[in-house]
Parts: C-alpha cells; sequence; structure tokens
C-alpha cells in the first residue's frame, strides 16, 4: 500500500520531470527559432551579394562579380542561381570552362531541371567543338520545356557541327514551330538547303527571313547567290 506521502513524492516527482521535458521543449523551439532566423538573414545578405555581382558584372567587372557570387554562396549553399552565374562569369568572363563546368554542375546538383544551365553548358560543349555533349545538353534542355527554341536551335548547330544535316535540319524546323519569327533558323537552313543544292528551299527559307528583314544585306547576298547557282544549272 502507498502512503499518502508516497502519492505525494511521486506527483512532486512527475511534477519536476513534466517541468524539465517542457523546459527541454522550450529551449529546442528557442533553438529552431534561433536556427530559423539565422538561416533568413543568412539568405537576405546572400541575395544582397547576389545582386552586386550582377552589378560588378553589367560593369564588365568580372572579378568583383565572382567575388560578390562566392560570398553569396557561403552564405547559402543552396542559392542556384549565384552557382550559375559563377559558371557563366568563369566562361564568358574568364574563358575558364573547366571551372565554370564545376559550378553549373553545382546548380544542377541543387536544382537538376534548370533549363538555361542545360543550354549554356550546351553551348559551351558547341563552342569548344564538343558536339555530341553539347546535344546531350540540349536534350536535358528541351526535356525540361519542350518550348526551348533556343535549345531546339542550337542543337541543330550542334548535329551540322557533326555533318548530321538531316537532324540539324529537324531541330532548326523544331524552333521554327515554336517560334515561326525566328529568324536565324531561317537563315540556318536557307544556308544548309544552298550547300546541299536543295535551291528552291534555301530560296522560300531567305523569302520568309526577308518578311523581318527586308533590307537586309546578308540575306540579300545570299539570295543572288543562290539563284545564280540555280541558273547555272540549268
Amino acid at each position: 500500500m502507498f502512503s499518502v506521502k508516497d502519492c505525494c513524492e511521486s506527483i512532486f516527482l512527475c511534477s519536476k520531470l513534466l517541468l524539465i521535458h517542457n523546459l527541454v521543449m522550450i529551449e529546442c523551439n528557442l533553438f529552431q527559432l534561433l536556427v530559423i532566423m539565422t538561416t533568413k538573414e543568412k539568405q537576405k545578405e546572400a541575395e544582397e551579394f547576389f545582386f552586386e555581382g550582377l552589378d560588378c558584372w553589367n560593369e564588365d567587372d568580372i572579378d568583383g562579380a565572382i567575388e560578390c557570387l562566392l560570398k553569396s554562396v557561403e552564405l547559402d549553399p543552396e542559392y542556384v542561381d549565384a552557382w550559375f552565374n559563377l559558371g557563366n562569369c568563369y566562361y564568358s568572363g574568364k574563358g575558364d570552362f573547366e571551372t565554370a563546368l564545376k559550378y553549373w554542375q553545382k546548380a544542377l546538383e541543387i536544382s537538376p531541371d534548370g533549363v538555361d544551365v542545360w543550354y549554356n553548358l550546351g553551348n559551351a560543349y558547341r563552342e569548344r567543338g564538343e558536339h555530341d555533349k553539347a546535344i546531350e545538353s540540349y536534350k536535358k534542355a528541351v526535356e525540361i520545356d519542350p518550348k526551348d527554341h533556343e535549345s531546339w536551335n542550337n542543337m541543330g548547330n550542334s548535329y551540322l557541327g557533326m555533318g548530321d544535316h538531316k537532324s540539324a535540319i529537324e531541330n532548326w524546323k523544331k524552333a521554327l514551330e515554336i517560334k515561326p519569327d525566328k529568324v536565324e533558323s531561317m537563315w540556318n537552313l536557307a544556308l544548309t538547303y544552298f550547300k546541299l543544292g536543295e535551291f528552291a528551299l534555301a530560296i522560300e527559307y531567305i523569302e520568309k527571313a526577308k518578311t523581318y528583314y527586308p533590307d537586309s544585306w546578308r540575306l540579300n547576298e545570299l539570295l543572288a547567290d543562290v539563284k545564280k547557282a540555280k541558273e547555272s544549272q540549268k
């Protein structure tokens, strides 16, 4: 049998344990709140450095841009746009593909659906003549966004670089399906058809492009060359 004293001691002990539990919970909640507040402060500071980096980029201060963007990702390691723009700075500003690749890949680790990252990666590979890797990157971009006419167009350019005219033409036509006024794709098609001896098709795409740029000397010069080649074929 428990005495009244024993019951009182048990109640006191339970109350004490409950109080300790509540105090621990309060401390945990306060710690979590402090972490959240600190994280938000860091994210805000990271954003400030990010936009400062963009300002430096616009002023052609590449080193300043890189310095700000590095501070940004140090404060917020999940800041995808900062990683992406670090890659852009190193590639376009420094001509350092290897470092750019590292930062672009970091952006893709955080956000694999980054169309702009895949597109820039494709452009970098294409400019280096690595057309197979460029095509792989562009394909990733259009898988994520099938309406990305820039990736379709540039994928066509890479297929052309590999000598695959059929695939190049298919991709340029796809770009035009999405953006019917894409003169760049019209030019690519006209020039390629000209080189393939498909003069009627070349003229067709030159005429389409001329509806947007009727006074373009490049289009008029290409049209004259195609017509001359077509006449000489008779």
